[in-house]
């Protein structure tokens, strides 16, 4: 979102260029088309539904509807651009990750992007086209659909002296007996406004202490910097415990981009009876705050159903990112930038730079304060397995600096993304889970950009260059793994 300014006009000049090269018989033409010829609607509507309309839906992530005929007509030629780049749809890993499952589905084929080109070089013609449906995603996940939201709507508030609001709702699933949850569609009311959703199961002692935060607030959540604020946060002998950094269990999440909201067959993330879901939403108030009821639509299937349990596993990494050495100010000094974490999100956020330091067996020595320049800035961070895992889905997280993140296996990759774009983030669950022994190592890996041009934009300014530390703020920086595994 910060910088959406900047990524339009870069959109419009590369949608000229192409549409004025493929007009003039350039790459990616296969020669004049006529109208009496030309592909009509229904040519190229099974396409749009297949592998477009998930995203470009009504009140979906993408900026207009190609469910359509006329709307999809009145884009033909950023739609002829966007294809013929590869841009669209969106596929962020890189040809060095494994295969995914649904990767089909979000890739066009090359005569899919002919049959394309055709139709819009032929006047994008309607014909008798009718409106379509997505198509996709797993059709039989066993379960009963439920929808949840808060029980009223709610205006963000940013924190001192920052631009972010980080709230919890409860949910309350009114679960009799443990069910699985196969499918999670998050759906934020304002998603100009919403950074993520994270869905975390509060059960026991947990489902207490939120059932009376949101008591206290009349029913309206409560702020929830670093985590849902819930007794049963701490590390213990348990290895899932500590595998989740001590958070309470993850049900699901959405980021920008999010599409992947079906577990793989034969899985689910198990929920409790009697437990309630906390919903966090972190808001980035960079755009006008606006009254959010963001909802979550879940799928419960009973335990008896006899799914392989998931769990998230999460691998954060620090981030130690000095300005460039021509820059002098008070901003730069790491010092100021631990108190600005603590001003605006808690006395906890100020120590999380260092508990990182610690948790990857690092120390400042291998982030130089003075580096010659920052335009490659790289950090990483090692997690032995403890118990035999198999993986079925891995995520990257970072926010508006960073450029490239890979997370891997004993040196095997299970997920590159080497131009990382903060609006199309997604999970990928692997066509074929890996196992993971005892003493087998995880990597995360981040390459961050810290030079002024690529500062958050900010009000269509430019933010000035400072120390950047991991942070809570969109204007922040994370370096963050997370595999979806299952133990073994």
């Amino acid at each position: 979102m910060q910088r959406r300014i900047a990524f339009a006009l870069v959109a419009v000049a590369a949608v000229a260029a192409t549409v004025a090269a493929i007009a003039a018989g350039g790459s990616g033409s296969d020669g004049p088309t006529s109208r009496t010829s030309a592909p009509t609607w229904n040519s190229v509507a099974p396409i749009f539904a297949s592998k477009c309309a998930g995203c470009h839906t009504p009140g979906g992530i993408a900026p207009f509807s190609l469910r359509n005929a006329k709307t999809a007509a009145a884009y033909a030629d950023r739609i002829l651009a966007m294809t013929h780049l590869g841009k669209m749809p969106p596929w962020m890993p890189g040809r060095d990750s494994p295969s995914y499952l649904g990767q089909s589905q979000r890739i066009l084929t090359a005569a899919e992007k002919q049959l394309i080109a055709r139709w819009v070089r032929g006047g994008a013609r309607i014909g008798d086209g009718n409106t379509v449906k997505p198509v996709g995603g797993r059709t039989k996940a066993p379960g009963t659909t439920m929808t949840l939201a808060p029980t009223k709507a709610y205006l963000p508030k940013p924190a001192v002296g920052g631009l972010d609001d980080y709230h919890c709702f409860l949910l309350e699933p009114h679960l009799t007996k443990d069910a699985y949850v196969t499918s999670a569609v998050i759906k934020p009311q304002r998603s100009t406004i919403v950074h993520h959703v994270i869905l975390f199961e509060a059960s026991g002692q947990n489902a207490t202490d939120a059932r009376r935060l949101n008591d206290a607030s009349g029913g309206n959540g409560w702020t929830c910097f670093g985590g849902p604020g819930l007794s049963e946060t701490h590390p213990t002998s348990d290895s899932a415990s500590n595998d989740r950094l001590g958070a309470p269990p993850w049900i699901s999440a959405w980021v920008p981009g999010h599409t992947n909201n079906d577990t793989p067959a034969g899985t689910g993330v198990l929920v409790h009876a009697g437990a309630a879901i906390v919903m966090q939403v972190h808001y980035n108030l960079i755009h006008k705050a606006q009254p959010d009821r963001s909802r979550a639509v879940i799928r419960f299937a009973p335990a008896a159903t006899k799914l392989t349990p998931l769990e998230t596993i999460l691998v954060p990494a620090p981030v130690e990112l000095p300005c460039p050495r021509s820059v002098h100010s008070t901003l730069c000094s790491r010092q100021v930038a631990v108190q600005e974490e603590i001003k605006k999100y808690g006395y906890n956020a100020g120590l999380i730079p260092s508990g990182l330091l610690y948790l990857c067996g690092k120390s400042l020595d291998n982030y130089p304060s003075n580096p010659a320049s920052v335009k490659s800035l790289g950090t990483s961070c090692d997690r032995r397995v403890t118990r035999p895992l198999r993986i079925y889905g891995v995520a990257g997280h970072m926010h508006t600096r960073g450029f490239d993140i890979r997370i891997q296996l004993n040196g095997k990759t299970l997920l590159h993304i080497p131009r990382w774009n903060f609006h199309w983030q997604d999970a990928y669950y692997l066509a074929q889970p890996v196992d993971a022994n005892v003493g087998d190592t995880i990597r995360v890996s981040c390459k961050f950009d810290n030079s002024p041009i690529r500062q958050p934009l900010v009000n269509g300014k430019l933010l000035k260059p400072r120390y950047v530390l991991w942070g809570e703020g969109t204007t922040d920086e994370m370096c963050l793994g997370l595999l979806q595994a299952a133990g073994r």
